[in-house]
C-alpha cells in the first residue's frame, strides 16, 4: 500500500487549457470561468427533475453542486482537471439513481482516465472511495452530516466502547481511561485517509478494516495497544508517536498485527515453522496445526524431510509408501481451504532436504506438469 509520490502539482488554472480537448469539443482555447458557469447552469437545468436515492433510503432532488464539490475536493492538489471528471459523469445520471451509484460512477470515470501521462487519477479514485466509506459509516452510525471530514469520525471514545461491547475490539483497549481515549481521538487526522491511491484504499478497506470502522480509528487503536505495555505516565506519548508514524506510513505493520491486534484473541505472528514426523499421528496433527495457524492469519513453513520416500516399507510391506508428494498435496489443499481469516489466501511453504530420495519428484512439482 505504499504510495508512489505524485508528480509535481499544477494549479487548476494551469490545467484549464486542456479542458476543451478532454471534453471532446475540439476547442483550441482554454475553458474560461464564464464558460464553466454556463455549463453548470445548463447541467442544473437539464437534471432539475431527477430524484436520487440517498444512502439512508430517502429520495431527494439531484443537487449537481454537491457532486461538483466532491469532485473538486477529490481533485484538489492533483495534476488533473475536475471539469473533465464531472463531464464524464453527465451521461450516467438518471431518475432514481442512488448516491452510491453516482459515487461509483465517479470512481470508474477517474480510473478510466488514468494513464502514464495522467497517473494522478488513481489518487482521485482513491479519495472518492474513501469519501464513499466515510458516508456509508456515517449513515450506519446514525451521525448527522455537517459537511466536514472531522465529523465523519465522531467520538472516538464512544466508538471504542461500542466496538468492545460488540466484541470487535479487545478489552485491553479499556486499560486507557475515557479521558485518555478522548485525548487520543483528538489526534485523528482525516486528511491522512486521502493519501492512498485507489488500489491501496480498496485493499485497506476490504482486508484490514472491521465493520463500521474507519481507517484512522483502526490505526489509532493499533497504536494505543502497542503502547499499552509502556509505563502509564509515558504510554500516551508513545501512542501518539506510534499513531503518527503508522498513519503517515513511516513504518508499516505486518498483516497479522494490523488485522488482529485490536480483535479479541488475535494472533500477532506472521510466520510459523512446523516439522512432520514419519507417522500418521504427526502428519495429520501438523496438517491440523497448519489449518489453525492459517485461520488466524499466519503463514506456515513445513519440513517434510522425515517422511519416508516413495517405495519404502510400511508395516512390513515393501513398496508401500507413496512418499512425500501426496502429503504435500494435502498441505496445499489445506492452504486453499483455510484462508487467513478471510483476508487473504493461505500461505504454506514446504521444504525437503537435499538428501531425500523424493527430491526429483519434489522439484518437478514446481513445473507446469507438476
Amino acid at each position: 500500500m505504499q504510495k508512489t509520490p505524485p508528480v509535481a502539482k499544477r494549479s487548476l488554472q494551469q490545467t484549464d487549457a486542456n479542458a476543451s480537448t478532454a471534453l471532446g469539443t475540439g476547442a483550441s482555447t482554454a475553458l474560461s470561468a464564464s464558460a464553466s458557469t454556463a455549463l453548470s447552469a445548463s447541467v442544473s437545468l437539464s437534471y432539475a427533475n431527477i430524484q436520487v436515492i440517498k444512502r439512508d433510503g430517502k429520495p431527494a432532488p439531484l443537487d449537481v453542486s454537491r457532486i461538483r464539490k466532491v469532485v473538486e475536493w477529490a481533485c484538489n492538489g492533483m495534476d488533473v482537471n475536475p471539469i473533465v471528471l464531472e463531464a464524464g459523469l453527465k451521461t450516467r445520471l438518471r431518475n432514481g439513481v442512488t448516491t452510491r451509484e453516482i459515487q461509483d460512477n465517479l470512481i470508474n470515470c477517474a480510473l478510466e482516465m488514468c494513464s502514464p501521462d495522467e497517473p494522478d487519477w488513481r489518487y482521485v479514485a482513491g479519495r472518492l472511495h474513501i469519501w464513499s466509506l466515510w458516508k456509508d459509516t456515517l449513515v450506519s452510525r446514525g451521525y448527522q452530516y455537517f459537511g466536514t471530514a472531522e465529523h465523519e469520525y465522531g467520538n472516538y471514545a464512544q466508538t471504542v466502547q461500542t466496538n468492545v461491547c460488540a466484541n470487535l475490539y479487545d478489552e485491553k483497549i479499556l486499560t486507557y481511561t475515557p479521558d485518555e481515549l478522548q485525548e487520543a481521538g483528538s489526534w485523528i487526522n482525516p486528511e491522512w485517509d486521502t493519501d492512498y491511491d485507489y488500489a491501496g484504499a480498496v485493499l485497506l478497506t476490504k482486508r484490514y478494516l472491521l465493520p463500521d470502522e474507519l481507517p484512522q480509528e483502526a490505526l489509532l487503536t493499533c497504536a494505543l495497544l502497542l503502547a499499552s505495555v509502556e509505563k502509564p505516565e509515558k504510554r500516551m506519548e508513545w501512542a501518539k508517536r506510534f499513531y503518527e508514524a503508522i498513519a503517515q506510513r513511516k513504518i508499516s505493520l505486518a498483516t497479522p498485527i494490523l488485522a488482529n491486534l485490536r480483535i479479541p484473541n488475535g494472533s500477532l505472528s506472521s510466520c510459523f515453522i512446523v516439522a512432520i514426523e514419519d507417522n500418521l499421528e504427526s502428519i495429520f496433527g501438523e496438517i491440523t496445526n497448519t489449518a489453525r495457524i492459517s485461520k488466524n492469519g499466519g503463514g506456515v513453513g513445513v519440513n517434510v524431510s522425515r517422511i519416508r520416500a516413495t517405495g519404502s516399507w510400511v508395516m512390513g510391506k515393501p513398496n508401500a509408501s507413496g512418499g512425500v508428494i501426496p502429503w504435500i498435496k494435502l498441505l496445499n489443499d489445506t492452504a486453499i481451504a483455510v484462508n487467513q481469516g478471510g483476508r487473504r489466501a493461505g500461505a504454506v511453504t514446504v521444504s525437503l532436504d537435499a538428501w531425500h530420495l523424493d527430491i526429483p519428484e519434489f522439484l518437478e512439482m514446481q513445473t507446469e506438469n507438476g
